[in-house]
């Protein structure tokens, strides 16, 4: 493999902080005429490593995505394959014979190694025992606090989408395969595509959201239900996205990524089907007041359309 420089971590969103190592990595591979690589764990070390367990900000797939637009390959890691590595260990046998990088660039927080136990500091000193040149990058701050996937996590389960966005520099997503529903959207003239989503990731504060939908060759304003659908009994969760402009087309093979602008209000039952479908009217009107606000070339399209 040529020489790289090689930046590390979860980068469980590729949100802005992320980005900012990303870009640095990026201007030192040009500076050195190096490949730039991404070193990207699989889970956040803390989802093995005995702590609690978290949920994904992004699926596996789409992180893939976001982050192959930013550097030249994406090297993707289990961290339970090198969580007992010892940090010397770490540094000598990937990142110096597997990855041949010429340098690293980490944020100041990051940790490495067995048990978490080499900081910064320690990859500075084995890094040049090796050769290998080292970058910290500071924290991006936003409203007074790093950006952060934890702070990110707690926005979406808050349903506050618009402060996350902020912080991912991109709208939230969900994305998934659409499976056959059981029609009572179309009853009500709501037909919706229904969302199979990854398990592994978080799904955000149960309600409706203003959101953008993406098809092959579709792209649409759309309201996104996310629920457990009250006025339906023993409902199982639900994620069903009307699309405000309808294809007019059978949409049960396709994926689908919907993305998330505005939270517009909470999970909640409804007498009758009569009176949740008056609802969904009001939700559809107050949808499309705020539309204006959310300029479609503001997202690139996952399909490439």
């Amino acid at each position: 493999m040529a020489g790289s420089v090689v930046t590390i971590g979860t980068f469980d969103g590729v949100h802005r902080g992320h980005q900012r190592v990303l870009a640095a990595a990026r201007h030192e591979a040009r500076r050195r005429s190096a490949m730039c690589l991404a070193y990207a764990f699989d889970v956040p070390p803390r989802a093995i490593a005995g702590g609690d367990a978290v949920r994904l900000l992004l699926p596996p797939e789409t992180k893939r995505r976001l982050l192959a637009r930013r550097v030249d390959r994406v090297v993707e890691a289990s961290f339970g394959d090198v969580r007992g590595l010892a940090p010397d260990a770490f540094v000598r046998d990937v990142l110096r014979r597997e990855l041949n990088a010429e340098a690293v660039v980490v944020g100041e927080s990051f940790r490495f190694g067995a048990a978490r136990s080499g900081d910064v500091a320690a990859l500075a000193s084995l890094a040049a025992a090796e050769g290998i040149a080292l970058a910290v990058v500071p924290p991006l701050v936003a409203g007074g606090e790093p950006v952060s996937s934890t702070r990110i996590r707690s926005l979406l389960e808050e349903g506050d989408v618009e402060r996350a966005a902020r912080l991912l520099g991109r709208p939230p997503l969900l994305r998934g395969d659409v499976v056959a529903g059981d029609g009572i959207g179309r009853t009500l003239d709501f037909p919706t595509a229904n969302l199979s989503l990854d398990p592994r990731v978080l799904i955000p504060k149960h309600g409706v959201y203003v959101s953008r939908a993406y098809l092959p060759g579709i792209r649409s304003l759309a309201l996104t239900y996310i629920g457990r659908r009250p006025t339906v009994k023993h409902s199982p969760l639900r994620c069903e996205v009307h699309l405000l402009d309808a294809p007019g087309r059978d949409l049960r093979t396709d994926i689908a990524e919907v993305h998330l602008y505005r939270f517009l209000r909470g999970d909640l039952p409804f007498a009758s089907l009569a009176a949740l479908r008056d609802q969904m009217c009001a939700d559809l009107e107050a949808a499309r007041r705020v539309a204006t606000r959310f300029p479609d070339a503001a997202d690139p399209d996952p399909f490439g359309g």
